[in-house]
């Protein structure tokens, strides 16, 4: 009997916690948006650096909270370091901006010198649309890159709570998740404990390989990058390693960066780091890709590209890279389920 009024009172607990909720959600949407955006974020930021604060505690024979602290303070240290290194240098280098529209001026100029299309119709309006579409386009940049850093500016204090709530996530994970599996039947607990096992498992395992192969691209960018001389390689490589997250899409997204600074010193250069990026994108989309993350979420590569598109269509560049993640674990559900209850 008071086993049965406990679990009523539980219940309502749960039904009227649900209600908050979701009243919340509706006076107060953006704010409510703003704070699961940050819990989100900060648990798949702890996710994926979990394997980090596991090697400092074996390494250097330290707690979890130790080694947590060291892992925050390490990614603050590189998000430092790239804001205090890279931000004057951009602003410094996109007063000569124009410096691009220039260069492609000159070269464009020079090939309809060199092939004598001065005088045809044709090429003189091809060139002029270039110039006016590559005009719209960097008008567009800027404003979206004003747009996206008033939004930031907005919210930069959530943003700012993000390393505190990863650390109580790294030091705290088991004991949030075990407090979690109280709310379940007893009967159930060991059931939901091997689902969870399996989907960490193949989960782990997809990340894994794509760090591994996202550091593969990064280093082969950096000497690109340096080979052909190009401004600020290593942040460049960085970025590109990052978007390399994304499979099949990322190396493309990549070498925008890089192109772009290619042109403030000559449209050849450009062309050079086109043509190197190329080839780093088809190694990468044709050898290393479908296999390793084809064999890491054990999906055919097509799936993965139709799984982008899907990703991409409803959430952008964060649905890029959160789709193949979640039908990694739709699929693990999916065969857990079948193993153990058909």
């Amino acid at each position: 009997m008071e086993l049965r009024k406990h679990k009523k009172i539980i219940l309502f607990g749960l039904v009227l916690s649900c209600g908050i909720i979701f009243i919340l959600a509706y006076f107060l949407s953006k704010s409510f948006n703003t704070i699961v955006n940050v819990m989100i974020i900060s648990f798949i930021l702890s996710y994926t650096l979990s394997p980090i604060r596991d090697t400092f505690i074996i390494k250097f024979k330290v707690s979890k909270r130790a080694a947590s602290i060291l892992v925050i303070l390490l990614i603050l240290g590189i998000v430092a370091s790239c804001i205090i290194v890279i931000v004057p240098a951009l602003f410094k280098e996109i007063t000569n901006v124009s410096n691009i529209f220039d260069n492609i001026s000159n070269f464009m100029d020079e090939v309809f010198r060199k092939f004598n299309l001065n005088n045809s119709t044709v090429s003189n309006v091809v060139y002029n649309e270039f110039l006016e579409r590559g005009n719209e386009l960097w008008v567009t940049f800027t404003e979206n890159s004003v747009d996206n850093l008033i939004g930031f500016s907005d919210n930069i204090i959530s943003f700012a709570i993000i390393p505190i709530v990863i650390y109580y996530f790294l030091c705290d994970g088991n004991k949030i998740y075990n407090k979690i599996l109280l709310f379940l039947p007893t009967e159930k607990r060991g059931l939901v404990k091997k689902f969870l096992y399996n989907i960490d498992k193949v989960l782990t395992r997809y990340i894994t390989s794509q760090l591994f192969l996202s550091g593969l691209i990064g280093v082969l960018t950096f000497i690109l990058l340096v080979v052909l001389k190009v401004k600020f390689p290593l942040w460049i490589s960085i970025l590109n390693a990052i978007l390399n997250i994304i499979p099949y899409f990322g190396p493309i997204f990549g070498a925008v960066p890089a192109v772009i600074v290619a042109l403030l010193d000559s449209p050849i250069k450009a062309l050079w780091v086109i043509i190197g990026m190329f080839v780093i994108q088809q190694l990468e989309g044709d050898i290393l890709s479908p296999k390793i993350t084809g064999d890491s979420t054990e999906m055919h590569p097509l799936v993965i590209i139709v799984l982008l598109l899907i990703g991409e269509k409803f959430g952008g560049f964060i649905g890029m890279v959160l789709v193949v993640p979640i039908a990694v674990i739709i699929k693990a559900l999916y065969d857990d389920i079948n193993y153990y209850l058909f």
